[in-house]
């Protein structure tokens, strides 16, 4: 190392060091937001006559990896949980009044 280069290091290196923390908390806000709009998209998701689960638990998924707010989170999960209940609950049915109005 050249006498300049053991010089300038030290001056450079908080600068450096100030310049990634910036970068990293840009980040960091960025997938915050992220998973805050995956979180919203699940929501709005949910709130559909017929949600697509799969894609629901994928945006859960990626929000619960960003740190989206807890209680959204929880309200998320809830919902996703009685849409499978009520699912579960109706499945079949609609497709035994449809067969049973054929054969009337």
């Amino acid at each position: 190392m050249t006498l300049e280069a053991a010089l300038f290091r030290p001056a450079l290196k908080p600068v450096v060091d100030a310049l990634l923390l910036r970068f990293r908390q840009r980040r960091q806000r960025q997938l915050r937001r992220g998973g805050e709009a995956a979180l919203q998209d699940a929501i709005r998701e949910l709130l559909l006559p017929h949600p697509d689960e799969r894609r629901v638990e994928a945006k859960l998924a990626q929000a619960r990896s960003a740190g989206a707010l807890a209680r959204d989170m929880v309200l998320a999960e809830t919902m996703l949980a009685r849409h499978r209940e009520t699912r579960a609950h109706t499945a079949g049915k609609t497709h035994r009044s449809l067969r049973h109005r054929q054969v009337a």
